[in-house]
């Protein structure tokens, strides 16, 4: 009887909040890494060091940045694509 009581009290205190803190960590990481935006930068990046603007050197270690910083936006999108809340809905 008291883990039934412990699972209701779980379920109505705890778990509605455990989504909200979820949903709002998925949204902090998603704008933290912008998928677009770092391939923009990429395609940035590679531009410079073909017109002559940018050293090799500096292209190739910006480049890796940018490649470390994709894969982790690419992981965090994969995992953050579950659930998708708008918690905003556009009013018609």
């Amino acid at each position: 009887m008291v883990f039934i009581i412990d699972d209701l009290l779980y379920n109505i205190t705890i778990s509605p909040w455990l989504f909200i803190f979820e949903q709002i960590r998925n949204h902090t990481l998603r704008e933290m890494y912008p998928l677009e935006k770092i391939n923009n930068q990429i395609k940035e990046n590679r531009l410079l060091f073909e017109l002559g603007e940018t050293p090799k050197q500096e292209y190739e270690t910006k480049n890796k940045d940018l490649l470390e910083k994709r894969q982790m936006a690419e992981r965090i999108a994969e995992e953050t694509k579950k659930v998708k809340l708008n918690i905003f809905p556009r009013l018609l």
